[in-house]
């Protein structure tokens, strides 16, 4: 399998699916390249050895990288870091179009608009992806008060709702991620959880001898280590608070990293005199090992935020892996996940009091409880979360879209515009005329909408002219199809004139005009895994089992040709299926199943159905 990587950020600079996770896909016997910018982050500064140009190739440890312009900035200007992240996405969309086409993609998120060389991709070469959401925008972009604009931050949220419709699959860091997405109208089937592991090859967890952890004043105390991003949304005067209400006692807080909040952070220690606080400068990965080493416990902490309460913050699993007891202010699925690992202690984020309780709770236990505490951490990152564990899942994820793409997409799209547009050219003026007619006998509205499941199970909104009366019973509820289905109707039907309407849907793009037929929202859960794949392409007005057999066809076979029509889709294919639907309308045949106006309901299979 062929995979692009779409990150805007990549090694040299910390990221979480970097060139650990390239090379470890690498080693499940794949193919990687990577599709990024020049490295900045986090300073805004470009690293030493590059320079902007319009693009670069390089190799980093056998994974071929190719680097395209990008605004570099990363401070707290909105405006600065909508510029790095909008050329990037401009960049990196021209950028993927001169690389060889991939069988998917992989794009990497946050920022959102690291989609778009994924979606022009997927538009222009028929190349599926897998979007991995690390942070919900704009939740968080609210949430971090990085964007207040109340219409921009409708914008993106209407950008995202079409990036989550043209993802193949999705993978998120938290259940409550998927349950955010679920609300939203995503499909249960498209979204997986996937937690995120750390940088296992970069980080050496060795002691450091006593003169060093003298010399970084970690002798004689409780260390208390928080070590990463300082900015609004980690709330951090919770820490201070806390150490100030520790003052005298022998926990001291050890800050290392950076951000926007640091030199606030800093002077409001000095001010407060708060000698029990300590601020390491930042470090990257590779002699991180040390300060991690040495402490007694490792914070984590988040604002109060509903947002936060559904997250899982990236430095929990480099904290577990330290094997060291963990103080979790986070609340929900960061919090559940240490309780089950029984890795340390939780309590309510910017409770000061309640940090500086934890604190003592832990000082409290014995060296070598907290020693279990620690390595009950350890032994729960290498069994769920580690970079074996997590890539493999990654590949099976990214094999399950690849098998959704083709490159014939791109040239049937124009086909489906180019034919849907002059056939709704041509007969405009009859389809005005039957819809006047459908009015006299059948009454209003003319067209029947429904909603259908499109491409991977997305919902869109399927017109047709209506065949059916609203007669109803004594007791309000509709009648059977087969009463409400009147004579003209059942015209419309076998001459498939209701389905006319439906050239709107393609021209749209919710549907093609070859391919397996939008069935039902409520069938989504009874397919078999085999017959879900029906759902890897755009549903058509016709297709291979229309001109096989249509309604007369049990559901098992109608399934089985749908999806071997997804295995083995070609331009010749889709034309000899055009042919065959007007003979087969011609014919008027297999327009109904046994004893039932169209098919019955479809209650799952008997049987199971194999991938």
């Amino acid at each position: 399998m062929r995979i692009l990587i779409v990150s805007q950020f990549f090694d040299p600079e910390p990221t979480f699916k970097g060139l650990l996770f390239a090379r470890e896909l690498q080693r499940l016997g794949h193919e990687v390249e990577v599709l990024t910018g020049f490295p900045n982050y986090p300073g805004g500064k470009l690293y030493p050895g590059y320079r902007v140009r319009p693009w670069q190739r390089e190799v980093m440890d056998g994974v071929p990288v190719l680097r395209v312009p990008l605004y570099p900035s990363h401070d707290g200007s909105g405006v600065r870091r909508a510029a790095n992240y909008l050329s990037y996405a401009a960049s990196a969309s021209v950028g993927a179009l001169l690389l060889r086409r991939p069988d998917v993609a992989y794009v990497y998120h946050p920022p959102a608009t690291a989609a778009l060389p994924a979606v022009v991709l997927r538009a222009l070469r028929g190349v599926p992806f897998v979007y991995d959401i690390q942070d919900l925008w704009p939740d968080t972009l609210a949430a971090t008060g990085m964007m207040q604009n109340a219409a921009v931050l409708r914008g993106v949220g209407g950008f995202m709702d079409r990036v989550h419709r043209r993802a193949a699959r999705i993978a998120v860091l938290s259940p409550g991620f998927r349950e955010k997405l679920i609300e939203r109208g995503v499909p249960e089937h498209k979204v997986s959880v996937i937690p995120n592991w750390t940088n296992e090859d970069k980080t050496d967890l060795t002691l450091p001898p006593p003169e060093r952890a003298r010399e970084l004043g970690f002798a004689d105390r409780f260390n208390v280590v928080f070590a990463g991003n300082m900015g609004k949304a980690q709330a951090l005067d919770t820490v201070l608070d806390a150490a100030e209400e520790l003052r005298g006692e022998a926990a001291r807080f050890v800050m290392i990293g950076g951000g926007v909040e640091e030199g606030r952070l800093r002077e409001s220690a000095r001010e407060r005199g708060l000698t029990n606080v300590d601020f390491l400068p930042r470090r990257p990965p590779s002699e991180i090992g040390e300060i991690l080493a040495l402490a007694d416990a490792l914070l984590i902490h988040l604002k109060d935020d509903p947002l936060f309460a559904i997250t899982i913050p990236g430095k929990t699993q480099a904290n577990l892996r330290a094997g060291k007891p963990l103080l979790m202010g986070v609340r929900g699925d960061a919090a559940a996940l240490v309780r089950e690992a029984g890795a340390g202690l939780t309590f309510p984020p910017q409770d000061a009091a309640a940090l500086a309780a934890a604190v003592r709770e832990l000082m409290a236990l014995s060296p070598d409880e907290r020693r279990q505490m620690g390595e009950r951490g350890a032994r729960y990152y290498e069994e769920h979360l580690a970079l074996r564990v997590g890539a493999a899942r990654f590949a099976e994820l990214l094999a399950d879209a690849a098998r959704g793409g083709s490159a014939y997409d791109p040239v049937k799209r124009v086909l489906d515009v180019l034919i849907s547009g002059l056939g709704l050219a041509a007969l405009g003026l009859p389809m005005l005329v039957l819809a006047a007619v459908v009015r006299s006998r059948l009454g209003s509205p003319v067209l029947f909408q429904q909603v259908r499941p499109g491409r991977y199970g997305d919902s869109f909104k399927m017109y047709k002219f209506r065949t059916m009366t609203d007669e109803r019973g004594p007791d309000g509820e509709l009648l059977p199809d087969g009463v409400r289905l009147t004579a003209f109707g059942r015209f419309l039907r076998s001459t498939s004139l209701d389905e006319l309407p439906e050239l709107f849907n393609v021209l749209k793009g919710d549907m093609s005009l070859v391919g397996p037929r939008p069935l039902l929202m409520e069938y989504l859960p009874r397919y078999t895994p085999r017959q879900a794949r029906r759902h890897e392409v755009l549903p058509g007005i016709t297709g291979w089992a229309q001109v096989n057999g249509r309604n007369a066809l049990s559901w098992e076979q109608k399934f089985e040709l749908d999806v071997w029509y997804v295995e083995n889709r070609t331009l010749a294919l889709d034309l000899r299926i055009l042919c065959m639907t007007v003979a087969k309308v011609l014919r008027r045949d297999g327009i109904s199943a046994a004893g039932d106006a169209t098919m019955p309901i479809f209650k799952g299979s008997t049987t199971e159905g194999t991938l």
